[in-house]
């Protein structure tokens, strides 16, 4: 006897040491988290204060030259200054100016350079140079550049990237300034003003268009680099104050704060690791109270453990020492326990389950070998012996259900064999068990026999109708469903109902010309001899209506020619062969247009498989017009507006380039090569008004170019535009304008 490891033992020891572990851990890493969490936010809080502060220090000095620079740009000697010309002699202004640059540029300021342009007497002036022409200077297309923008006073950033400009034009607030100042700063003395704020990280300063003015370690500058995407989700920021966590191999935390008065963001980037560093004391810390606990939960976890299981280990050992008793490797000591006690309570009840499924699958097994031809006279007999199906019919007959149509329904084609079984269930609960014997389903239609015993022959049929009637209403209360049900000839035995089942497939096939829900029976529906007569005209009368793009007759005439051809009681096959004509024809009108070649013969999804799965008229009547019609229109369509459109461009251009000349419709339509009834109407449609009008209302406009451009007699504009006489030429302006073209001609000459 092969005694087995204790996975029950196991298992409580495992789930003792988890559950002693398991809350210290989870209580661990949520303390470190929440540590950590509430460090970076302080963190946070912290840079935002110190970039509030940084802003106000930078701001208060930029503030500070820009209303010195308003003072010094408002005083008189620069208002009368700024629109004269300087020269030499005019010395005690040049030096006012010059002093008052000087005043400007103080180091507390960190001002640069000052520069004052103007722009009507074209000279410049700054702390370094004479008066110069702004045509000589060498910041020229700089000032040209500020002269540009619109804005009367803002902030710039210098190409080379180490000055900071504000411009402020003069006058003030002007739509024509007559001169700018511009006031540089040193980049190096905004990030001197930075250098205190970076105790956990990198500060910095954006200008309005996103370029990098200032960083508080200027060595370091090129560093920001590393954080180009943060940066560019501050310049896309929409929110004045905000802060976010970027992710990859730069893993750090970003505040920021933009400025309502330069437009400028300032920017502080700290690293994550360098803000959770005092948080991985609390880390270790609890690796290693977790490690202290785990030992001493190991230790009781298994002393515990070893208790609980004494009693089950007995029970277990016991069981194994049965021989007749095998154990189950796939479950542990107590399922092993309960699966032999089940299996000992549960063997008589098992057996009896496994037969009763074998018979069922059995019962279908015959019913669908009987439907088939497959067994012999005598095998019948034994099985429906077996089953105790001895029944005394004297007529049978089989019902083939077949469900019409799943579009336009909550189902889809997935659903049909699931369906198909729901209706194979009613069908066990609504016939009589003596009427019946087993439903099944077979080939996507679900099939039943049914039969009546001695004495029923005269009501058979009658009993047959109101199955069908009772099953129609069910399966459209419950399932929400049409069928159709075909019904095969009576026959006398059971040993026939091959026969009967085929009779029933037959019948479902005439399904296509009745109405949806029908109870087709095979004699009513097979045809006595007569021959389809093909609906030559309709057809033709159909192709004709989708040539013309029109939509309405189009489907008038599907509907006529379809309910010409259901209305003739014939084989479904030859119903199928007139469609298939018609099929062809759409097929043979769409290649003509240029269209790819459909697949008509081959391949699965066929046109010609697709029409011979439709079931309903419907169906055909819907799938013409979806799958041919209605495209073939649309291209029509297309190619007649874009026909239209070509022959209107080619008339117009005629019209413009001739109407000199003794130009008419019959002219265009000869040279244009259509008849002229048509270039008529297209014209009228495509532009709005008729032929004569257009060239009439196009010699009009010319003859007015030429009364205000020229000085061209009112006779020789007349004949020019190819009047008849300077009368008719007058009279027809004058119906037009209300006035003679002499009248015209003054009156535009007085505008003048």
């Amino acid at each position: 006897m092969k005694i087995r490891s204790p996975r029950f033992l196991i298992k409580l020891f495992l789930f003792s040491l988890a559950l002693g572990t398991l809350p210290v851990l989870l209580l661990g890493v949520l303390s470190y988290n929440k540590s950590s969490a509430m460090i970076e936010d302080k963190v946070a809080k912290g840079n935002q204060l110190n970039l509030q502060q940084t802003q106000q220090r930078v701001e208060q000095i930029l503030r500070a030259a820009d209303t010195s620079a308003t003072h010094f740009i408002n005083s008189a000697l620069v208002v009368s200054a700024i629109n004269m010309k300087l020269a030499p002699e005019q010395f005690e202004t040049v030096n006012g100016l010059l002093q008052g640059l000087h005043q400007l540029q103080s180091f507390e300021l960190g001002i640069d350079d000052i520069v004052l342009a103007s722009f009507n007497q074209g000279w410049v002036l700054d702390n370094n140079t004479e008066v110069l022409p702004l045509s000589n200077y060498r910041n020229a297309d700089l000032i040209e550049r500020y002269k540009r923008d619109n804005k009367s006073t803002f902030w710039a950033h210098s190409v080379s990237g180490d000055q900071v400009h504000l411009v402020k034009k003069l006058p003030l607030h002007s739509l024509n300034p007559s001169g700018l100042l511009i006031v540089k700063f040193r980049s190096a003395e905004l990030a001197r003003l930075l250098a205190g704020s970076n105790e956990l990280g990198e500060a910095m300063i954006l200008s309005e268009t996103g370029g990098l003015l200032a960083h508080s370690d200027p060595s370091a500058i090129s560093q920001a680099a590393g954080y180009e995407e943060a940066l560019q989700t501050v310049r896309t920021s929409k929110e004045p104050v905000g802060s976010f966590r970027t992710t990859g191999n730069n893993h750090a935390a970003v505040v920021y704060r933009k400025s309502a008065y330069t437009g400028w963001a300032y920017v502080s980037i700290a690293s994550v690791d360098l803000i959770t560093r005092d948080s991985k004391a609390i880390e270790w810390y609890t690796y290693t109270i977790c490690f202290i606990i785990l030992v001493i939960t190991l230790a009781l976890s298994w002393l515990g453990a070893s208790r609980m299981y004494r009693p089950i280990n007995r029970l277990y050992r016991d069981l194994q020492a049965e021989p007749e008793l095998k154990p189950n490797g796939s479950s542990d000591e107590i399922g092993y326990i309960g699966s032999q006690v089940k299996n000992i309570l549960g063997v008589q009840s098992n057996l009896k389950n496994i037969v009763e499924r074998q018979r069922v699958q059995l019962e279908e097994l015959f019913m669908i070998k009987l439907y088939e031809g497959e067994l012999a006279q005598r095998e019948i007999s034994e099985k429906l012996t077996a089953f105790k199906w001895e029944r005394k019919w004297t007529q049978v007959c089989v019902i083939a259900v077949q469900i019409d149509a799943l579009r336009d329904t909550r189902y889809e084609e997935i659903d049909e064999d699931l369906l198909l079984f729901s209706i194979n269930n009613m069908a066990e609960e609504l016939i009589p068990l003596q009427r019946r014997l087993k439903p099944v389903v077979m080939h996507r239609k679900q099939v039943m026999l049914i039969g009546c015993a001695a004495g029923e022959e005269d009501r058979f049929k009658q009993i047959v109708n109101d199955l069908c009637a009772e099953m129609k209403q069910k399966v459209a209360q419950f399932l929400e469903l049409s069928i159709t049900l075909g019904v095969s000839r009576f026959y006398g035995t059971i040993n026939e109902a091959r026969s009967a089942y085929e009779d029933a497939n037959e019948a479902l096939k005439y399904a296509i010309r009745m109405e949806p829900g029908s109870v087709i029976y095979i004699e009513d529906a097979e045809p006595d001899g007569t021959q389809l007569r093909f609906p030559v005209t309709l057809e033709r009368e159909l192709l004709d209506a989708v040539k013309l793009a029109d939509e309405e007759l189009a489907n008038e005439r599907l509907s006529a020619y379809l309910h010409s051809v259901f209305q003739e009681k014939v084989s479904h096959r030859e119903y199928f062969v007139t469609l298939t004509s018609l099929l062809l024809a759409l097929v043979r009108l769409k290649q003509t247009l240029g269209d790819e070649k459909e697949a008509v013969f081959e391949g699965e999804k066929s046109l010609i498989d697709e029409l011979y799965k439709l079931k309903t008229v419907r169906e055909v009547e819907q799938w013409f017009g979806q799958t041919l019609i209605h495209p073939l229109i649309s291209r029509l369509e297309g190619l007649r507006k874009k026909q239209y459109a070509r022959i209107s461009d080619q008339m117009l251009a005629i019209i413009h380039n001739e109407a000199g000349t003794e130009l008419s419709l019959d002219d265009c339509a000869a040279r244009l090569g259509y008849h002229p009834d048509y270039i008529r109407g297209v014209f009228r449609k495509e532009v709005g008004v008729n032929f004569s009008e257009y060239l009439s209302n196009y010699r009009l406009k010319q003859a007015k170019e030429l009364l205000t451009d020229t000085e061209l007699k009112i006779t020789d504009i007349a004949e020019k535009l190819h009047y008849t006489n300077p009368q008719n030429f007058i009279r027809y302006f004058r119906k037009q304008e209300g006035m003679t073209p002499g009248q015209y001609r003054d009156l535009q000459r007085k505008k003048e």
